[in-house]
Order: structure tokens, then C-alpha cells, then sequence
């Protein structure tokens, strides 16, 4: 274990690096809501002239236009923030777990404090995300650390190979 990964539960992974790895999933399409905890890696997405980025106004709006995206044949890539997924949790349920639509999302854990547990965050947005997926039987995964970025291509192939919704949770914001 690093000297930074002792002093905090999350570190900013840079977003070059997970850049590249959401490149090697080929995904065609990012489908976000407007993201400060991740705009460092949205930023570079936008640019990407491979990818097609569509900002949207909500959280709900992502997941059906995932689901829209990929009846089509794309290959969509959803990229959030937690509260943002509490305000989704009916379309997560409805059209990615009970239409069975793969969605991988990459979630940022926005009010995170990285120098404690999950589960001692002040933010309920934080402390409750991950039982609250658990309760609704959605499988994710934790990006804390650069060693983590492996986690990004395990959640996005099982989303596709279960044809159900993973979460990457993104601790700290992207660098």
C-alpha cells in the first residue's frame, strides 16, 4: 500500500488513465449529467473526437437513453454522480434491471471525504449508495485507487454478458 493510499481511503485517479480505459471498453456513446466530481475525465471525453458525448438534464433521462442507444447497437457508457443516481433509482429499476438493458455507469462519489470510510461520510449520499444497491440487487464495484481502473472493464463486461445495470462508484474526484 502507497504512502497516499494510507493517509486517505480514496485517491484522485487521473483522468488520462481512465480516459483510456473507458476507450479500450469501445464505447461509442458518454452519456452524462453535468458532473463536478468527474470533470477532469469528462472533459477529455468531450474532446475525443471517437466518442460521441451527449449531456442530458437528468440522471433518468441517461438510462433510457442508454437503453435507447444500445437497442440501437451502440455501445453507451453512463457517467453520473450518486445523488444524481438516488433521483434515478425508478428508471435504473425499470428499464435497466426490469427491461434487462446492460448499463454500466460510472458514478462519482460527489461530498465523498477520502479520509474516511465510506460508511463514517457525513454524506448520506455517500454512506447510502452502496446498501442501497445492495437492497436493490445491483452489482458494484469501487474505483479508489489507480490500481482499481481493472474495475471499470469487469463492470462493463458484465453489464453487457448479465444484461443488467453495474455501478462504478469514482471516490474521489477525477485528476
Amino acid at each position: 500500500m502507497s504512502e497516499t493510499q494510507t493517509a486517505n481511503f480514496a485517491d484522485s485517479i487521473p483522468a488520462p488513465l481512465l480516459h483510456g480505459a473507458v476507450r479500450a471498453l469501445g464505447v461509442t456513446h458518454i452519456l452524462s449529467v453535468p458532473d463536478t466530481h468527474q470533470k477532469t475525465l469528462l472533459a477529455l471525453l468531450m474532446a475525443d473526437p471517437e466518442l460521441t458525448t451527449i449531456t442530458l438534464s437528468t440522471e433518468d433521462e441517461a438510462i433510457c437513453a442508454n437503453a435507447g442507444l444500445w437497442i440501437g447497437g451502440a455501445e453507451p457508457l453512463v457517467v453520473i454522480q450518486n445523488v444524481g443516481l438516488f433521483a434515478a433509482m425508478n428508471a435504473l429499476r425499470g428499464v435497466a434491471m426490469d427491461m434487462k438493458v446492460p448499463t454500466c455507469m460510472l458514478v462519482g462519489q460527489f461530498g465523498r471525504d477520502v479520509r474516511k470510510p465510506v460508511e463514517e461520510n457525513a454524506s448520506t449520499g455517500v454512506r447510502l449508495i452502496e446498501p442501497v444497491l445492495q437492497t436493490m440487487g445491483v452489482t458494484f464495484y469501487r474505483l479508489d485507487h489507480e490500481s482499481d481502473v481493472g474495475q471499470l472493464r469487469k463492470a462493463f463486461d458484465e453489464s453487457r454478458s448479465e444484461r443488467k445495470p453495474v455501478v462504478v462508484l469514482i471516490g474521489a474526484p477525477t485528476a
